[in-house]
């Protein structure tokens, strides 16, 4: 299959863009990939297409074919354009010079003799060169950007990479559509390749990136270092570091499950410290420090974050979390500080503190039940003759009830 693939025929229907098979143009790409020879064909191949074009060697059918490709082909332009030329300067200067009028070639022949125009020819090619890297490297997308682009919908990680704008965690997905599968192999295949051919901290980092959005956390962790090695005090890599860090933590037992939190936490510390701006890594860092159950330190980093940015919809999800460790904080409190809470916000006439405070424990039916509470207090007031505080806790009672009436018609609390 693989030498089938490099006929003479096969490569000019493929620069003709007459090929549809996908099988035959992935196994086409492949090879352009990975075998060098073959791309030194296909470049030489491409050339004569060119140049038979622009001498009017091409019949009917592949002109048209050819002329297709030329709009999203820019360096392919490039090319075509640069012969026209050459061959309108040589057929000028043809006119001039010659009575018997030599042919093209010879033209050719006669310009590229000449020590001005071969100086000019050489400092061109030189330019065509450089151009034609550039085109190549422009023609094949940014990686990382059709990475993003991929997962723009739906994120592959709870916790933040460097660049990746906001999209929802999915808690269950499936195995990317098959368009998607190729494009990642794709993707895969050219940074792998680009580490390779040049070890350095933005292909490593960008390997590392693609490994974790596949899940493959240890590969990741790995580039990531090697990264690291070249440009220490990045600090995107370090953030990037700590996410395949707590990734990992997800799959590991739970006794080595805050081994990998620690170097998350380790890693998501200095990449701030590098730059306090980064907003992934703060991100990062609060969403850490509530996983090891730490709420405290977690509230504050939660706040900081929210200080910096107040709008996001990742501030949408900073602000969940923030709730998240106030209401677990309100289960563990004793029932006489949430009695005691309460009856503050109540007293304050602070509605929403009261309401929240009773929210968060009323759906337990249990003694710290704000409800049963106030039901108990009155019950004791009343018989120590505390009719003050019974007339109090009645009070509480009933705008507790009306509070539910108004906001679900539930009179459960009311009666």
């Amino acid at each position: 299959m693989g030498e089938s693939l490099k006929s003479e025929h096969i490569v000019r229907e493929y620069l003709l863009g007459r090929i549809s098979d996908e099988a035959t143009l992935e196994g086409l790409e492949d090879l352009l990939f990975s075998d060098e020879e073959f791309c030194s064909q296909v470049a030489l191949a491409e050339d004569g297409i060119i140049n038979d074009y622009v001498l009017g060697r091409l019949d009917h059918a592949d002109a048209e074919s050819f002329q297709a490709t030329l709009p999203s082909d820019p360096e392919r332009r490039f090319k075509l354009e640069l012969t026209q030329a050459l061959k309108e300067k040589a057929l000028a200067r043809n006119s001039r010079m010659a009575k018997d009028k030599p042919s093209f070639f010879s033209s050719i022949g006669l310009f590229f003799r000449q020590p001005v125009y071969a100086g000019a020819f050489a400092v061109l090619l030189i330019g065509v060169v450089a151009l034609a890297i550039y085109f190549s490297r422009q023609r094949n997308p940014d990686e990382l950007a059709e990475l993003r682009s991929i997962y723009g919908q739906a994120r592959p990680t709870e916790t933040r990479i460097s660049e990746f704008g906001y999209a929802p965690l999915l808690q269950l997905r499936g195995a990317p559509d098959p368009e998607n599968q190729k494009r990642l192999r794709r993707i895969e295949i050219n940074l792998i390749e680009a580490t390779e051919k040049s070890s350095n901290a933005r292909t490593h980092h960008a390997l590392g990136v693609f490994y974790l959005t596949q899940q493959k956390y240890l590969e990741a962790i790995k580039e990531f270092e090697s990264a690291l090695k070249f440009a220490n005090q990045d600090a995107r890599i370090h953030n990037d570091l700590g996410v395949a860090h707590f990734e990992l933590s997800k799959t590991e037992p739970k006794e080595r499950k805050f081994g990998e939190w620690a170097q998350s936490l380790e890693a998501f510390k200095k990449a701030t410290e590098l730059d306090g701006n980064l907003l992934e890594a703060l991100f990062n860092e609060s969403r850490t420090l509530q996983e090891m159950g730490m709420p405290r330190q977690a509230k504050e980093s939660w706040t900081l974050y929210l200080q910096k940015d107040p709008s996001s919809p990742w501030a949408d999800e900073a602000r969940k979390n923030l709730a998240r460790i106030e209401s677990e904080q309100t289960l563990f409190k004793s029932n006489q500080d949430i009695l005691t809470d309460f009856l503050a916000a109540y007293r304050a006439r602070d509605d929403a503190r009261a309401q929240k405070i009773h929210n968060e424990t009323k759906g337990l039916l249990k003694s710290n039940a704000v409800p049963l509470q106030l039901s108990r207090r009155y019950l004791l007031a009343k018989q120590g003759g505390g009719e003050a505080e019974a007339r109090e806790s009645l009070e509480a009672l009933i705008y507790l009830g009306n509070f539910e009436q108004t906001k679900d018609g539930d009179l459960f609390f009311l009666n």
